[in-house]
């Protein structure tokens, strides 16, 4: 079943990544809510509307993919996305239930084992979420598995 997803990462990072996991969602890619390479930029904007329209983006969806990079806990924008995304927000006598997360660690942070060392997003992650965690390159060739994954961890999660 297609969900609703939204794409969280460190911006100079991870666009190439982000555009690969679009394409990977295939048909479902059309529930994607989040930026693509053909969204504006935002980067001129204040911090207010840059917050409202992130939260524009993700309040509908029910499963956010974050991108660990090397330099993801140098983005504040990921960790504000986390938050908003795992919690209750309220809109218009609207309440969201909180969204299951894909952890997607570059398989370049992976070790032999396919262990990585956790780093402050990641433990925002975990104590947040309980996160279906994958290498970018499972994530790639099971997208919508790992998005339905997600998903059934946030159901059990929140009851």
């Amino acid at each position: 079943m297609a969900h609703k997803t939204f794409i969280s990462y460190k911006y100079l990072d991870g666009t190439t990544t982000r555009d690969k996991i679009i394409k990977a969602l295939g048909p479902d890619a059309t529930y994607y809510q989040g930026e693509t390479s053909a969204s504006p930029d935002m980067g001129d904007l204040k911090t207010e509307t840059i917050k409202k329209n992130l939260a524009d983006m993700i309040f509908d969806t029910s499963v956010m993919i974050v991108v660990i990079s090397q330099n993801v806990d140098h983005s504040a924008w990921v960790t504000w996305e986390i938050n908003y995304a795992t919690g209750r927000q309220t809109r218009n006598g609207r309440q969201s239930q909180p969204d299951g997360i894909v952890m997607a660690i570059e398989d370049s942070l992976l070790d032999a084992d396919n262990r990585y060392t956790p780093n402050r997003t990641t433990r925002l992650i975990a104590s947040k979420s309980d996160p279906e965690v994958v290498s970018v390159s499972h994530l790639l060739n099971h997208a919508q598995a790992c998005v339905d994954a997600a998903f059934q961890n946030a159901l059990k999660r929140n009851g």
